[in-house]
């Protein structure tokens, strides 16, 4: 087993006092955005004598990793994990699948373009899918919402060019193609149009949130409960204006208006798929995904925005909100959520009595409350709030002790 020793990153969207507070460390004026637990070569973890935990593992792979994962997936750590602390709202992104990774990762070694070159989009050969645990309420924006409720929250705006995209999506037998249409045009205005369209934006999103909370104008009685769509449009309204007032020149903004709004409770989950449009914009979560970094950005960031690349990776089909529902643990107090990848799943559960991992497999055991004792056949090493172990396929399995809450990233069976 390695304690590891984990980098940040100091994006402006983040927050300033979550990740700190998890962690015991000072809280400072800059903020802390992600905390990284892995072995991606763009930010490693370290283990105790300094060594990046991709160099470990890649000093010997099925050790580390058991032959199966080590065959699978190149001898590298397929999942990576992060702390992700959100005050403001992330980029307007997508992933790409597995296909478009290794081929655009491919073009863009051949063109020359240095990895950490703004405006390299394609950093590895691996598609990103991810999952994202809330610690606290979280809020985001994920997937294409249903066309005829849009529709119906567009109509709410009243303005005649909204009208106009409610009709369009309201007429149309092809959503797919409708959305992918509709989001091209938007995201090509710029200018002065585009100004023009998102203060007017600005103004009815604000009057339609002031007739929503306003007995005398509202379009029900009062002692009917407002619908899942009028509650949807309250944030979406209350979101917008936010937005607008950050980017008030973004047209990445007028998308927004068209993906399903997610607001998870602490304890509940959301999967993001290769292709599947978002933007997580408040909270403070645990996110799990296949070890890449590979983002195609629309908007809402000022980093490197490729729309044309995005529009080719987006999924226009609409969906539901994309929640994700675990499991519940058979022998412990905890959940075990596994989507359809075969990178990684995530296990979140408290740590009373003695308890045995059951398959072994390469993990990371995360603490985030109490402490735990995590004992092998070789070694045990106690982990506080915040810490993290990395433990090797070589390891067996691990019986964890104490009187705390761990999460487990580990590869599925």
């Amino acid at each position: 087993m390695h304690r590891l020793t984990n980098p940040v990153r100091n994006y402006a969207w983040g927050s300033r006092s979550h990740i700190p507070k998890l962690c015991g460390l000072p809280i400072g004026d800059e903020p802390v955005a992600e905390m990284w637990f892995g072995a991606h070569p763009a930010d490693p973890s370290c283990v105790e004598d300094g060594r990046g935990l991709d160099d470990l593992i890649a000093e010997a792979p099925e050790t580390m990793l058991g032959p199966r994962v080590a065959g699978s997936f190149g001898g590298r750590l397929p999942f990576l994990m992060k702390l992700l602390a959100a005050s403001e709202p992330l980029s307007l992104q997508v992933h790409p699948t597995s296909e478009q990774a290794r081929i655009r990762f491919a073009e863009q070694n051949a063109a020359g373009i240095p990895l950490d070159a703004p405006e390299r989009s394609y950093r590895d050969a691996s598609h990103k899918p991810e999952l994202i645990y809330a610690l606290t309420r979280f809020e985001g924006m994920a997937g294409f919402r249903d066309t005829s409720k849009t529709a119906v929250i567009l109509r709410l705006l009243e303005l005649p060019w909204l009208d106009e995209i409610a009709a369009e999506l309201e007429d149309s037998l092809t959503p797919f193609q409708t959305l992918r249409h509709i989001v091209t045009e938007l995201l090509a205005m710029s200018g002065a149009g585009l100004k023009d369209r998102l203060q007017q934006l600005h103004t009815a999103a604000n009057e339609a949130e002031d007739r929503a909370h306003n007995p005398r104008v509202r379009r029900r009685p009062p002692d009917v409960e407002p619908s899942s769509v009028e509650r949807e449009s309250i944030r979406v309204f209350a979101q917008t204006r936010s937005l607008i007032d950050q980017y008030p020149e973004d047209p990445g903004v007028l998308v927004t208006l068209l993906l399903n709004h997610v607001v998870l409770a602490a304890g509940e989950a959301m999967f993001i798929a290769p292709g599947t449009i978002h933007a997580y914009t408040w909270g403070f979560g645990l996110e799990i995904m296949a070890a890449s970094d590979n983002v195609l950005r629309a908007g809402l960031t000022p980093k490197y925005v490729d729309i044309p690349e995005l529009l080719e990776t987006a999924n226009f089909t609409p969906i539901p909100p994309p929640r994700w529902q675990g499991a519940r643990l058979v022998d412990a107090d905890g959940v075990v959520l596994s989507p359809p990848v075969g990178e990684f799943e995530l296990v979140v559960t408290e740590v009373h009595a003695e308890a045995t991992t059951d398959n072994v497999r390469p993990m990371i055991i995360l603490c985030l409350d109490g402490s735990v004792h995590v004992s092998s056949q070789q070694a045990t090493k106690t982990i506080a709030k915040g810490e993290g172990l990395f433990v090797e396929y070589g390891d067996g399995r691990v019986t964890l002790t104490g009187d705390g809450r761990v999460a487990l990233g580990r590869t599925p069976v």
